[in-house]
This record gives structure tokens, sequence and C-alpha cells, in this order.
């Protein structure tokens, strides 16, 4: 009986199963997506955009699912996850840049009659650019509370025409795309993919490329600034701890008058701007005899080093 049935199977549906066990065999990464209500001419635009980096190929649902349990354990648990009309696809490109990929083919269209609303739709208050005629009545007619002000038609006040769910009705429909609101967005929609024996889920493909890097900004920020408060040195802090500890060091040879190679000048700066502000305190600057400015004190300390290094030179020579 199991022969007569598998000879009653047409060799064409075979064939195609056999096609696609091998093709899977040859993918790391395999998927499934959703194409209900995606024209052709669409479908085949998306396949020619991604032909670099995905392969597309529309199949019937039960020759999917064969070909996918046929292929093995691991990967036939995809096969639970096929639904109304589905295209299959194959690449070697992670997941999650792929589901990335595959949102970037949507695009806005409009909602036909009867569909469910895929998000809140909302018109705001303001003008538009129609003039005044029929469209008043067709906006009043729906609801929204539209006049005539400047030689334009003019919305009154913010208006929801369909919560996230509601079925959206010919005169709905008819306003949306008249006013060229599109709340679908249509294209390959994930449903789920298979790589190195896991099943993805969209939702959990689903990540914030942008708010994950902000945080690791912020996390990067704060291990920096741990790092220079503890004087922990790697690659990137031990140039700002350098910097920092020669920071304080000049500042402790300045406070504490320390009489170290290169720091004289620091010194005896300070030391000049200490003397006069005591004399300054005591009200003893007028009397005191005429005293050498810091700068002056200095520059006679530059030309002592100089003739010092000079004798140095001179007695090498004889």
């Amino acid at each position: 009986m199991a022969s007569e049935a598998i000879r009653r199977v047409p060799e064409w549906k075979v064939k195609e199963v056999d096609e696609l066990v091998e093709k899977i065999g040859q993918s790391p990464v395999v998927g499934l997506v959703g194409i209900r209500e995606i024209p052709a001419s669409n479908i085949q635009s998306i396949r020619s955009d991604m032909r670099a980096s995905v392969e597309i190929r529309v199949v019937r649902n039960n020759i999917a699912s064969r070909a996918l349990k046929k292929a093995g354990a691991d990967i036939g648990a995809l096969a639970d996850h096929i639904q109304d009309q589905i295209a299959m696809i194959f690449s070697e490109t992670n997941p999650f840049r792929l589901k990335k990929a595959l949102d970037d083919t949507k695009r806005p269209m409009p909602i036909k009659a009867g569909s469910r609303s895929p998000k809140e739709i909302v018109v705001e208050a303001g003008e538009t650019s129609f003039s005044p005629g029929p469209m008043v009545g067709k906006l009043q007619t729906a609801g929204i509370p539209a006049a005539i002000k400047g030689g334009k038609v003019f919305i009154n006040q913010r208006t929801v025409l369909a919560k996230e769910g509601e079925v959206v009705s010919p005169r709905m429909a008819e306003i949306l795309q008249t006013m060229e609101i599109y709340p679908r967005d249509v294209g390959l929609e994930l449903l789920a993919i298979y790589e190195g024996g896991l099943v993805y889920l969209k939702e959990e493909l689903s990540v914030d490329v942008e708010a994950i890097i902000g945080e690791m900004a912020v996390a990067s920020a704060k291990a920096f600034g741990l790092a220079m408060e503890i004087g922990y040195a790697t690659p990137q802090t031990v140039g700002p701890l350098l910097q920092t500890a020669q920071a304080k060091a000049w500042s402790l040879v300045a406070e504490a008058a320390i009489p170290v190679p290169g720091s004289m000048t620091i010194v005896l700066v300070k030391a000049a701007a200490n003397a006069a502000a005591v004399m300054a305190a005591t009200g003893k600057a007028e009397e005191a005899p005429a005293t050498t400015s810091a700068e002056e004190v200095v520059e006679e300390e530059e030309e002592k080093e100089e003739e010092d290094m000079a004798a140095g030179l001179g007695s090498l020579f004889g």
C-alpha cells in the first residue's frame, strides 16, 4: 500500500522536494517568509535587490513541509511555522542581519477595505493640500472634522480613524488612499529562521541596534571612569593615567617647594608670589626694599643653570 501511495505522488512534486532538500543541505541559514498580499512585481524586485545575499524561492506549503522534514530532525522543526502563503529563503547571512535586511524590503502600501488596521491610524490637525470642494464632505462623512480656511481644506482637530486591530471600512479605505495615508508596511514578513541546529522566531531577532550601541557607549564611559579612579592600567587608560600622575606630581612639587631638577622655576615663582602676598598682608610692602620680581628670579635661575652648564662643558675641554 505504501509503494502504491508513493506512485500516486506526481513526479514533479517529488523532484521539487528533492531539489529543496539538496538546497537546504547547502545553505547554513534557511528561513520562511510570508508573502501574503505582496504583488508579484514587488517580489521580483525584492528578489533582484537581495540576489547577492539571499535566494528567495516561492513554494507550496506542503512541498516546503515535506522538504524540511526530509532534510533532518533539527531543521524539520522549521516546518511547524509554515502558515498562509510562504516563500523559502536560503542565505549565508547572520539571522539578525538577515532579519534587518528583510525589514528593509518593506514599503508603505494602502490598506484594503475589510483588512484589520496594523496600528492606530491618526489624522493630525492642520492644513491639507486639498482645494475646497467635495473633499470637505468626504472627510466629514468619514468622521474627520474639516472646514475651509484660507482657500484650503483644514482639519480642525486630531482624529483617530481606526485603532489597532479594527476592521477598515470601504469608505475609510478610500479616504486613507485619497489622503495618501498608508498604514501598512508590505514586504517579506519573516516567520522563522534556522541556523546551526536552532530555530529563531522573528521576535527573537528584533534587535534595536542603535539602542544597544548607545548602552555600550555609556558602559564604556563608566568603565573608563572607574579605571581612571582606581588607577587601573589598560592600553586605553595608561596615557591619561600618566598625564594625571604628572599633573599631580607638579602640583605636589609646587605646594611642598621640593627642589627637584626642572622644578626650580615653579618653586621660585610660588615663593615670590607668597612673599609678595605676605608683604601686602602685613602692610610692609612700601617699607620693604625693592625686591626682585618673580620673572626676574626665574630669569636669574635660568641664567645660572646655563652658566653652570657652560662651565661644565669648559672643564671637559680644558
